[in-house]
């Protein structure tokens, strides 16, 4: 208490300043106040080069103010450093005080690499940029896909599905490294806010490699690409499709089932034996789940199996995720995700749903081909079923007509305290979050996955009441669901 109460008498021209976490040791560089600012650098990751600029000697002052001669951002761009001084200024500082420096990370992990300030260079600083006359220059588009918004729907449609197909076919062939490059392009087009009418557009922009270029240039000039072409009519592609959409079937059986002469669905026919349960009921059922599933037709399902499980456990709440929740209007298939608002309770619910709706004739297949199937996937261990609902009749459709369409649901039962976690992955795209958690461990050195977000440095689990709390955690701008259709 007694640094504090010397502190407090002896104030500062610009006031006094709120202090940092208590030093190791005096400041070495009096001369040198730095303000690690957080929109963009998150709490924990603040906290930890705080702590770092401490053991070197430096000063880190917690709140902007008169003090401050240093002021330290991250993944932040000149325009936006510039407008957060504007308003911390105004409320910090009288108009008149000389401004800080408005630096880039750089600066600091070269200091603190070398043990003193390093001499501030161009390189370092965050300038805006003066406009120029003329045409505007490249976009500037952050590397990592959850770095930037991406809507529904874009101008360069023709162009991202082009490159989603040659990375949809080096998926069949299991080449990891090429399945990458062509989904980043792609996403990086998609979050693109104008059309790119011409190759030199492409300069700048992240992943785009000689290949990815190539067939954009192709496409731009001739209005197709011959590659692409080729691989959509080659055998081998067709038929990995087909397969893959078989309810239960992924790539490495798809193509084991190639690779002994299989082509159609009637060959699969032929071979019942060799299938599982869950892969029958795909097959048998698999022109109705090929048909989009629209989006009333996903609330409805929504508000039937939400009836099932507030029934059975009052309070329970059933989430829509997938592509819906990021505003599409139709899908392959209905996420949905279970959940009580008092830790524990939401255990057990999902086999007393499932056999409510089976009673009320609103569960499909009646071999219950599908049912809990848990822990079958990499991505998270909740309990879960992969489930073949049917469809109630459509309205005005007579009663003794066809038979009700099948739809697949994934049932996903979720602590509350994991439910944040769980709502951004589901909600996706797959692509969003595989980048999200590259992100969160390449540059935050966090591990986040659908139960949690942990910090191996601290070895704690951060606690989080929301999505934007994760987001604030890796010091990211929350993107909505609308915004993640990378």
């Amino acid at each position: 208490m007694l640094p504090r109460r010397r502190r407090a008498r002896t104030g500062s021209p610009g006031g006094p300043a709120r202090p940092g976490p208590a030093c190791p040791c005096p400041p070495r560089f009096p001369g040198i106040a730095i303000h690690l600012a957080e929109p963009r650098m998150g709490r924990s990751r603040r906290a930890f080069l705080t702590r770092l600029a401490l053991s070197k000697g430096f000063r880190v002052l917690d709140a902007y103010s008169s003090e401050v001669t240093h002021v330290v951002m991250e993944q932040t761009s000149a325009e936006e450093a510039r407008c957060w001084q504007e308003r911390s200024a105004a409320a910090a500082s009288p108009p008149e005080c000389t401004r800080p420096e408005l630096l880039d990370i750089s600066w600091f992990t070269e200091s603190m690499a070398a043990g003193r300030p390093v001499p501030v260079e161009r390189r370092h600083r965050l300038e805006a940029a003066v406009p120029a006359k003329g045409p505007p220059g490249p976009v500037r588009v952050p590397p990592y896909a959850c770095q930037r918004p991406t809507p529904l729907t874009h101008p360069n449609t023709s162009l991202s599905e082009a490159l989603e197909v040659l990375a949809e076919a080096a998926g069949f062939e299991g080449s990891e490294g090429r399945f990458l490059s062509f989904r980043r392009a792609a996403a990086v087009l998609k979050a693109l806010p104008s059309q790119v009418m011409a190759p030199s557009q492409l300069q700048g922009l992240p992943h785009f490699g000689e290949h990815s270029c190539r067939v954009v240039q192709e496409l731009l000039e001739h209005g197709v690409c011959e590659e692409v072409e080729r691989v959509r009519r080659s055998e081998r592609y067709q038929t990995m499709k087909l397969f893959t959409r078989i309810f239960g079937v992924g790539v490495k059986t798809a193509d084991r089932w190639y690779r002994d002469g299989l082509r159609t669905l009637d060959s699969l026919h032929e071979q019942l034996q060799r299938l599982t349960q869950q892969q029958r009921a795909g097959l048998q059922h698999y022109r109705e789940l090929s048909v989009p599933v629209q989006r009333p037709e996903a609330e409805a399902l929504q508000q039937e199996v939400e009836a099932a499980a507030v029934d059975i456990l009052p309070g329970a709440t059933v989430t829509l995720v997938g592509g819906f929740r990021r505003g599409k209007l139709h899908g392959h298939d209905v996420d949905l995700l279970l959940s009580h608002p008092q830790e524990g309770l939401e255990a057990g619910l999902l086999p007393h749903v499932m056999c409510r709706l089976e009673r009320q004739h609103r569960h499909g297949h009646p071999e219950d081909a599908a049912r809990r199937t848990r822990h079958s996937h990499t991505m998270d261990a909740f309990e879960r079923s992969f489930c073949i609902f049917c469809l109630p009749h459509p309205p005005g459709a007579a009663a003794g007509g066809a038979h009700r369409r099948a739809v697949r649901v994934d049932l996903v039962v979720v602590p509350v305290s994991q439910l944040p976690f769980a709502l951004l992955g589901w909600t996706g795209s797959k692509h969003f979050e595989r980048e999200l958690r590259l992100f969160s461990r390449k540059e935050r050195g966090l591990c986040l996955n659908s139960h949690g977000l942990f910090d191996p440095e601290q070895k704690m689990l951060l606690r989080v009441a929301s999505e934007e709390d994760i987001f604030r955690h890796l010091g990211l701008e929350y993107l909505p669901p609308e915004q993640r259709n990378a």
